[in-house]
């Protein structure tokens, strides 16, 4: 990005009054100001045309001064909705009040990224001129309406402009492709980044069609679980003299106390009755009686259910039938596991179509124009063209395993190596007290676990024979009107496991049942103690191949997948898989090191209100670095920092202590997961007191070790596309190692881009590793080279991962404690949910840690 060094950007508050917010649930009306702003500037004239910029929210920016009067201009503006021709009689009116708000020069951050290490920009603050030159730069997207998108989110969808929906994911949904942008700072430039972006969206259809789609077949009841997914939807109806209104859906019809309503939950326009005057009936006439005699409207589904338009206390009950779904409303609650494997699909491509995609529609799309009228008068030229950085390309790491027992180093390639005959792990462990149990009456039973253990052995996982032969059957019912019962059947199986000393199950589940999953682990990690391992059965089998020399055949145990499942046996067992030759291991070789992963997950969309998020601390506990036992706690809701920091990183060090003969480490490398940028500074505030707080008490003379601490990111949109086909791998993508340290890389600090990684499909994303702290001396090469080298040892699989491990099990074990609190962080998906229950601390089935006899293990992986 080029700017004029002499253009100034003019900053301006927007104030309404009375403000547009919710009055019983507080949420702001985005929409609503959206419009009512829309109408201001369509209304006024200075504000029009190219040079002015506005986020529809708080802020406006213009390329020149705005005349106003003493600072500060109010205008009047009457709201009415697109659909309407004007303002009514009885349209509100608002004062939309704009102040002035200072200059901003954008010479002055080229200045601040040009300088040494800021030496000329002592208290500069870039942040509001970066917010400025975003919502500038998006003012092309925003206007156009043939695309879904805010400045909030710096994300724009382009809407279907023929009959075609969107790409279909299932259950009512449908995908739209749109692209990300965000302008950034780099050493000596300003960036506008640009990536491909995907999200689900309701479909433009009828309601009724679209509530039918959720549910294809819905029993009398079963349209419950449809309300929750068309709540807060917009819909349209045309009933009323022909003339669109548009409405938003509170739910189903439901008895309301103070009116004289008579009819049960979910009522259908048969079933709903009321008092109506107007039509001078005598009694109560149905909502089917009162569209056939006051529109002439023939329902042809008044056994389907009815929905309210109005609110609680004033109720509008019309038939789903009748209304239509507003075009661009994005879908924002968790996709179930179908949903989410069709998204996938939908999203993946090749590096090289993405980046056709991005130079071909997301620059227009943005308006990355030379001649774009709004840029020019702002003074800003951006080129359409990607830029080009120089990157290197780490070596391959070797990684040791047994033969015998004697250490086997295998050569890596891709990032990625196979098991050969007669390697086992470096620690294998033995497997006691153990059975297996299907909660589906499938086709595994004595050979197929001969089989398993025979294929675990041969990795070096031994065995027992499991206490039933066969595996036990309990059979479930499955289904979200079932799940109170199958919880039952699942813990009082645990529970009487758990009597007989069973200390490990293998779990045959009826399906990949998110649920099933969650009380399967609930009911054995939290209340009774004992690891699993999950599967179903088609995994365990070998698919059909093209190639008829496969062994074993078609529907065999699979001696591969086996394999795999043996990896996590060993680990919950307290083995270790996987090693690194010590000159690999850099600053960790002398064993004293420990290394740290820390999270925090939050609750999604579709959770009950004030939920928890999810905390959670693993550690190394030795110098092989291959167990990480945990620990993890529910805190505050959508608090980024880890608040119980001191007890859980105390407990770790604890654990360290004792397996390294009462010495604690003395040096700590923390790469912690899940934060931005503009939270960095909030670590070394919050968290790394409690880090020392816990080091104080326990080292002697109150002397910790040295603390380094390395931000891993994740959600970022930077992505690498290979300039020569001589640095890509078989699916296009930069090679695995690749890392970059400069040209897109912060202008002031420590941090770099590394793909560890072998990206199976679509376009390889790397994690953007910052170092805040470091009082271990590192350099840069250093580090690069440990944090790839530590992928390798993720100790779940046979390849290179793409994020450090530390990190991607502490983003793991976060995971396993929304597992437990499944329901709560899936309120949507619970048949006896409604809207108005929030999370309750003291009735909560899970606030903090697992059971005494896992927790030193690796129970969540």
């Amino acid at each position: 990005m080029l700017n004029n060094p002499n253009a100034k950007i003019y900053r301006y508050q927007i104030d309404i009054t009375p403000k547009l917010v919710d009055e019983k649930t507080g949420r702001v009306q985005r929409r609503k100001i959206r419009r009512l702003l829309e109408l201001v500037i369509r209304n006024t004239a200075h504000l029009q045309g190219p040079g002015i910029a506005t986020d529809y929210g708080k802020l406006l920016f213009s390329a020149k001064e705005l005349d106003l009067e003493n600072g500060s201009r109010t205008l009047k503006q009457a709201y009415y909705e697109p659909e309407d021709q004007g303002p009514g009689p009885k349209a509100k009116t608002y004062s939309v009040k704009i102040t002035e708000d200072g200059s901003i020069s954008v010479q002055q951050l080229v200045d601040y990224i040009s300088s040494p290490a800021g030496a000329t920009s002592i208290g500069f603050d870039k942040a509001e001129i970066l917010q400025a030159l975003n919502i500038i730069m998006m003012r092309t997207a925003i206007d156009d309406p043939s695309t879904y998108g805010s400045a909030t989110r710096n994300k724009f969808y382009q809407l279907p402009t023929d009959n075609s929906p969107g790409f279909d994911l299932g259950s009512g949904l449908v995908a739209l492709k749109g692209f990300y942008t965000s302008v950034r700072t780099s050493t000596l430039r300003i960036l506008v980044n640009i990536n491909v972006a995907n999200a689900a969206f309701y479909p433009a259809m009828n309601l009724l069609g679209l509530m039918r789609l959720h549910t294809p077949n819905p029993a009398n009841d079963a349209y419950s679980g449809v309300e929750g997914f068309i709540t807060r939807l917009r819909v349209s109806h045309r009933y009323i003299k022909g003339n669109k209104r548009i409405k938003t859906v509170q739910g189903f019809a439901h008895p309301v106390a103070r009116f004289s309503h008579d009819f049960p939950p979910m009522g259908t326009a048969h079933t709903i009755k009321f008092e109506c005057p107007e039509l001078q009936a005598t009694g109560k006439v149905s909502v089917f009686q009162y569209f056939k005699r006051k529109y002439n409207i023939d329902l042809k589904k008044p056994d389907d259910p009815v929905v309210n338009l109005g609110n609680k206390e004033k109720p509008v009950f019309v038939p789903a039938e009748l209304c239509e779904v507003e075009p661009g409303q994005q879908y924002n609650k968790k996709l179930d596991g179908s949903q989410t494997s069709r998204m996938l699909q939908f999203a993946v491509r090749k590096p090289a179509e993405n980046a056709r995609r991005i130079i071909a529609q997301g620059a227009k799309m943005m308006g990355l124009s030379l001649t774009n009228p709004n840029l020019v008068e702002f003074g800003v030229k951006v080129s359409p063209q990607m830029i080009t950085v120089r990157g290197r390309i780490l070596p391959p790491v070797p990684i040791q395993y047994k033969s015998g027992k004697n250490p086997k180093t295998f050569t890596t390639a891709n990032g990625s190596w196979n098991l050969a005959g007669g390697t086992s792990f470096s620690d294998g462990r033995y497997l006691r007290n153990w059975t297996v149990v299907r909660f589906a009456n499938n086709d595994i039973g004595r050979p197929d676990i001969a089989k398993f253990r025979e294929y675990a052995r041969n990795c070096g996982v031994g065995s027992d024979e499991p206490a039933h032969p066969d595996g036990f059957l309990v059979e479930l019912q499955t289904g979200k009107y079932n799940q109170d019962a199958d919880d039952k059947k699942i813990g009082d199986f645990i529970r009487t496991a758990a009597e007989k000393g069973m200390k490990f199950l293998f779990v045959f589940l009826p399906s990949v049942d998110a649920f099933i999953y969650s009380r399967v682990k609930y009911h054995a990690e939290v209340v009774h103690g004992i690891h699993t391992v999950c599967s179903v059965e088609r995994k365990i089998r070998v698919k059909p191949s093209p190639d008829n020399n496969f062994r074993p055949p078609p529907g065999a145990v699979s001696p591969d997948y086996c394999a795999n499942i043996a990896h996590k046996f060993n680990l919950k067992l307290g083995g270790l898989n996987q090693t690194l030759p010590s000159d690999k291991l850099g600053i960790l070789r002398d064993g004293k090191t420990m290394l740290v992963g820390m999270d925090v997950t939050h609750p999604s969309p579709g959770s009950l209100e004030e939920s928890p998020s999810i905390a959670g601390v693993v550690a190394s506990i030795d110098g092989q670095y291959g167990q990480w036992p945990a620990s993890m706690q529910a805190q505050i809701g959508k608090k980024e920092m880890i608040v119980n920091l001191e007890e859980m990183f105390g407990e770790r060090l604890d654990l360290w202590q004792k397996k390294n003969n009462g010495a604690y480490p003395e040096r700590v490398i923390i790469y912690r997961d899940g934060v931005s940028e503009g939270q960095y500074r909030t670590i070394l505030v919050d968290e790394l007191p409690q880090v020392r707080e816990a080091c104080r008490k326990r080292y002697p003379g109150g002397k910790g070790p040295k603390i380094s601490i390395i931000v891993c990111g994740k959600r970022h949109h930077t992505r690498f596309y290979p300039t020569n086909t001589q640095n890509t791998d078989r699916s296009t993508n930069s090679k695995n190692g690749t890392v970059v340290d400069r040209g897109v890389t912060m202008e002031m600090g420590w941090d770099f881009f590394l793909q560890a990684h072998t990206a199976l499909k679509g376009t390889a994303k790397p994690t953007h590793y910052v170092v805040i702290l470091d009082e271990n001396g590192m350099n840069a090469d250093g580090l690069e080279a440990l944090t790839h080298n530590l992928c390798y040892l993720f100790g779940r699989a046979t390849k290179a991962v793409s994020l450090c491990p530390p990190a991607y099990y502490a983003d793991l074990l976060c995971e396993r404690g929304r597992q437990y609190l499944y329901r709560e962080f899936n309120a949507r998906d619970n048949a006896t949910t409604t809207s108005e229950q929030k999370f309750d601390w003291n009735r909560s089935p899970w606030i903090k840690g697992v059971h005494p006899s896992l927790k030193d293990s690796m129970f969540y992986i």
